[in-house]
C-alpha cells in the first residue's frame, strides 16, 4: 500500500535526475506561520508520467520535503494512475502560496526507509473520537478507540478487512477505517445505524510522536437487507476538544453523512490547490475551455451543507429540464476543474456530501462492501414488484429471489406513502439514473479521502442493483438492455467507467465494475459498431421515443445522443479500448447533422438545426429514414429547398419558431450554457477527436455559430458543457467550408 518516497538526504543526491511531472500549490489559509503542516491529497497522473520502477519526490518552493506515496491505481503498463500523497511542510508562512513540484526518479532501495505509523502508537495516546446519538431520549454511543483496540487485539487491520481496513500506511501518515453499531447503556444496539471511523494519524516522519489525528466520522443507515427504518435523532461527535452537534435529523434508509474532526482542534489551515489543467491533460476528465468564474459568483458559493441536506442537488432528479448536476461533470465540479479556487473546491465537496442524503447506498453487511450483483444476481429495484411476487412462491426460483430481495418501506410515523406494489424508501430526495451526476469521481480523485472513494463505489453499485435483473443479465451488467433512455445509458456508462478507472486496483468490487463496462461495450459493438444492419443514421434502436408529424414513436432527441457520444468518448479516453469503435459509430450522427448540407446546400440537413429538440428519424412503417437529408425533409419540410444559412432559410426558421432568427444561429436556446447547442458541444467535441472524415469540419462549423452562451448564464459560471476536443487548437476552418 504505502511507498515512502521522501528521504531528504536521498533527495539531495538524486535531485538532478528528477523529472517534474506536475506542480500544485500549497496555500496557507492562516495569517500566522504554521509548522509541521501535513498535507494529504489525491493525485491522478497522465499515462506513463510515473513509470513502473520509479517513484515520486517533492520540492516545496524549490526545497525538498518528505513525501509519502500510497499507490491506489495503476495502468496496465504498471505506471502510476492515482495515488494518495502526503507531504510534510516544515514551515508555512501566513497567507503564503508555495509551489509543490512532484517529480519522478528511480525508486530507491528499500534499506533505510522509516517504517509506517503503527496503530500501537496511536493506541498509546489518549486519542479518541466518540459518537453519541439521542433517539427518543435514549442515548446510544460508540467510540473509535474501542473499535481500534478491538481490531488490534484481533489482528484484523488489513487492506479491505471489513472490521479494520488499512487505507494509508507510511512514515508520515497511516489511516485505519473501523466501524460498529451504536449501543445503549443497557446493551441494546440500534439495528440500522452504524458508525464508520476513518482515523488518520500523522507524525513528522522523523519521530514516533503522533502530532495530529484526523477522524472522518461517517454515520450510515445503509444495511441493504435489514428491514427499513428512518431513525430520528440528534448526534454529538467529539474528538478531544473538537466537537459537532447535528440538527434534528431523519435518516432514511440507504443514506449516510459524515463530518471531519481533528483531535483537539489541531487542524492545519492549508489548501492543496491542484493543477487542474494537468488533470485535464491526464484525460481523467475532458478538456475544458479556458474560463474564469466571476468573483461575485465565487463569493456567493455555499461552502458546506448540513447533514442529510440535498443542498444544490435537485431534490427530485427525475424532474425535466436543465439541472446543475447534469453534464459530463456537475456544475460545482466543472467550476472547480476550470478554476480550482478554494471556494469552488468547498462547493464541490459540499454538494458531493449532499448525495449522502439520497437512498443510493446499499451495503451488504455480510461482506462489508456495497452490494455486488455477482453475489446477489437477483437483486433489483426497477423490477422489485415482480421479484417480490416470485419471492413469495415456494419454488426453488422463488428462494433465489427471496435471498436477494430488498426490503421495501412500511408506513409509520415518518413515511406514509409506502405501497406494496412497487419498491420505495419514503425518502423525499429521489435519485434517477437518467439525470444522475458524476457522483464523487473528482472529489475522490483530488482529496484521496476514504469517504469519497466509498461514495464512488456506492454509486456504481447502485447503478448495477437498480437495473432489471433479467435485462442486465443477472450477475452480468448490460447497460443497453437495462436502460431504455439514451441519456440513462450515457450517464450510467460514465459513472461505471469512472469507478472502474479510479477505484483502487485491489478494491473488492473493481473487477466487477470493469467487467460491467467491458460487457456493455461488447454488447453495444455487437449491436451497432460491428453490425452492417444497424441504423444508417447511427442512432440506437430505442432512441425513437417521440411521436412527430402524425407518426408514432418516430422521433428522437439529438441532445441525448450527444450525451452518449461524449460518454463513449470519455470511456475511450479512460483506457477502455472497446469504447473507441462505439464512439466512432455514434459520432457519425453529430458529424452528419453538421456537414450533410455541404454536398447539397438546399436540401441536405442544415447544421443550424443540428441542435433541434427532436427530429423525425423513422418513416410511417417504422423503418429508419435512409439519410440525414431524408431526416431534414421529414422534420423541416418548409426549410427544404432553401440554401443552408441563407437569408431565406433563416427567415423561414424564424417564422417556424415564431421569433427573430439570425444567420449562424443554432436552434434551442443558443445563448444559454445549458441550451441544446451547449448539449451538442460535448457530442461534437468527442466526434472531433475521432479522426473520422469531416469530424474537423463539423467542429469548425459548430465553433462558427453566431450565438454562444452569454451572461448571466455564460460558460464562465456554468461550464458543465464547455468541453473542447483534445486537438482543438490545431483546427482551422478551410475557406471553402465557411458557413
Amino acid at each position: 500500500m504505502g511507498v515512502y518516497a521522501g528521504c531528504v538526504l536521498l533527495l539531495g543526491a538524486l535531485q538532478a535526475r528528477a523529472a517534474t511531472v506536475v506542480t500544485d500549490n500549497v496555500v496557507s489559509q492562516a495569517t500566522q506561520m504554521q509548522t509541521d503542516v501535513p498535507v494529504t491529497f489525491g493525485q491522478v497522473f497522465r499515462d506513463g508520467d510515473v513509470p513502473r520502477g520509479s517513484t515520486l519526490t517533492a520540492t516545496l518552493d524549490g526545497r525538498p520535503v518528505t513525501l509519502q506515496v500510497d499507490t491506489k491505481a495503476t495502468n496496465p503498463d504498471g505506471s502510476l494512475r492515482h495515488a494518495v500523497l502526503t507531504a510534510m511542510v516544515p514551515a508555512l508562512p501566513g497567507n503564503a502560496t508555495l509551489p509543490l513540484a512532484l517529480s519522478t526518479e528511480p525508486a530507491p532501495m528499500a534499506t533505510g526507509r522509516a517504517g509506517p505509523v503503527r496503530l500501537a502508537q496511536l493506541l498509546a495516546t489518549n486519542y479518541d473520537a466518540k459518537v453519541s446519538i439521542n433517539i427518543g431520549n435514549k442515548s446510544y454511543t460508540v467510540n473509535a478507540h474501542g473499535r481500534l483496540q478491538a481490531a488490534s487485539s484481533a489482528q484484523a487491520c488489513e487492506p479491505w478487512d471489513a472490521q479494520c481496513n488499512v487505507w494509508l500506511s507510511g512514515p508520515l501518515a497511516s489511516e485505519w477505517v473501523v466501524n460498529g453499531p451504536v449501543r445503549a447503556a443497557d446493551g441494546t444496539t440500534n439495528p440500522n445505524l452504524r458508525i464508520y471511523f476513518a482515523v488518520r494519524a500523522y507524525t513528522d516522519g522523523s519521530s514516533s510522536t503522533i502530532r495530529q489525528v484526523r477522524t472522518d466520522v461517517i454515520v450510515e443507515n445503509t444495511s441493504a437487507f435489514t428491514p427499513q427504518a428512518q431513525p430520528q435523532y440528534t448526534a454529538t461527535l467529539t474528538s478531544g476538544s473538537a466537537s459537532y452537534t447535528s440538527p434534528a435529523l431523519t435518516q432514511y434508509a440507504y443514506t449516510r453523512w459524515h463530518k471531519v474532526l481533528w483531535w483537539n482542534n489541531t487542524q492545519p489551515q492549508v489548501y492543496l490547490q491542484q493543477d487542474t489543467r494537468y488533470i485535464q491533460e491526464s484525460k481523467a476528465v475532458s478538456r475544458y475551455m479556458a474560463l474564469k468564474p466571476d468573483e461575485t459568483f465565487l463569493a456567493g458559493l455555499r461552502q458546506s451543507c448540513a447533514p442529510l441536506d440535498h443542498c444544490d442537488q435537485t431534490k427530485t432528479m427525475s424532474n425535466v429540464g436543465a439541472q446543475p448536476a447534469i453534464g459530463p461533470l456537475p456544475r460545482w465540479t466543472s467550476v472547480y476543474i476550470v478554476d480550482p479556487d478554494v471556494r469552488a473546491y468547498h462547493w464541490m465537496l459540499a454538494n458531493t456530501d449532499a448525495l449522502g442524503s439520497y437512498s443510493i447506498h446499499y451495503r451488504d453487511q455480510t461482506t462489508g462492501w456495497p452490494v455486488s450483483i455477482e453475489k446477489h444476481p437477483y437483486v433489483t429495484i426497477a423490477d422489485w414488484a415482480y421479484a417480490n411476487r416470485v419471492a413469495r412462491q415456494g419454488s426453488a426460483r422463488g428462494a433465489l429471489y427471496k435471498a436477494d430481495l430488498l426490503p421495501a418501506c412500511t408506513n409509520n410515523a415518518v413515511v406514509t406513502h409506502c405501497r406494496t406494489v412497487w419498491y420505495g424508501t419514503g425518502n423525499p430526495y429521489t435519485w434517477d439514473n437518467a439525470h444522475q451526476p458524476a457522483e464523487s469521481y473528482v472529489p475522490y480523485m483530488v482529496t484521496g479521502d476514504y469517504y469519497y472513494m466509498s461514495e464512488l463505489a456506492f454509486g456504481a453499485s447502485m447503478n448495477e442493483l437498480w437495473a432489471n435483473e433479467t435485462y442486465r443479465g443477472f450477475s452480468q451488467f448490460l447497460i443497453d438492455r437495462s436502460h431504455s433512455s439514451v441519456r440513462a445509458k450515457a450517464w450510467t456508462l460514465r459513472d461505471m467507467a469512472e469507478a472502474a478507472y479510479l477505484l483502487p486496483d485491489n478494491y473488492p468490487l473493481k473487477a466487477e465494475f470493469n467487467a460491467g463496462v467491458k460487457d456493455s461495450l461488447d454488447d453495444w459493438n455487437r449491436k451497432y459498431s460491428n453490425n452492417p444492419g444497424a441504423s444508417p443514421l447511427h442512432i440506437t434502436n430505442d432512441s425513437a421515443v417521440y411521436s412527430l408529424n402524425g407518426g408514432k414513436l418516430n422521433g428522437m432527441a439529438p441532445w441525448q445522443h450527444n450525451f452518449f457520444t461524449w460518454s463513449a468518448g470519455h470511456a475511450a479516453e479512460l483506457g477502455f479500448a472497446d469504447a473507441i469503435p462505439l464512439r466512432n459509430w455514434l459520432a457519425k450522427f453529430e458529424i452528419g447533422l453538421m456537414t450533410d448540407w455541404q454536398s447539397n446546400p438546399a436540401n441536405g440537413y442544415c447544421w443550424l438545426e443540428a441542435s433541434a429538440y427532436h427530429i423525425q428519424v423513422k418513416d410511417p412503417s417504422g423503418n429508419w429514414l435512409p439519410s440525414y437529408t431524408a431526416v431534414y425533409g421529414a422534420t423541416f419540410p418548409t426549410l427544404t429547398g432553401l440554401a443552408c444559412n441563407s437569408s431565406a432559410m433563416v427567415a423561414e426558421a424564424g417564422r417556424l419558431k415564431k421569433k427573430p432568427w439570425q444567420a449562424g444561429e443554432m436552434a434551442g436556446y443558443p445563448y444559454s450554457a445549458t441550451g441544446f447547442p451547449a448539449n451538442f458541444q460535448i457530442g461534437v467535441a468527442a466526434a472531433a477527436d475521432s479522426g473520422l472524415p469531416d469530424a474537423t469540419a463539423a467542429w469548425n462549423l459548430f465553433q462558427s455559430r453566431s450565438l454562444k452562451p452569454t451572461a448571466p448564464n455564460a460558460y464562465n459560471d456554468y461550464p458543465n458543457f464547455a468541453v473542447l476536443p483534445r486537438s482543438a487548437s490545431l483546427f482551422s476552418v478551410p475557406p471553402d467550408k465557411q458557413p
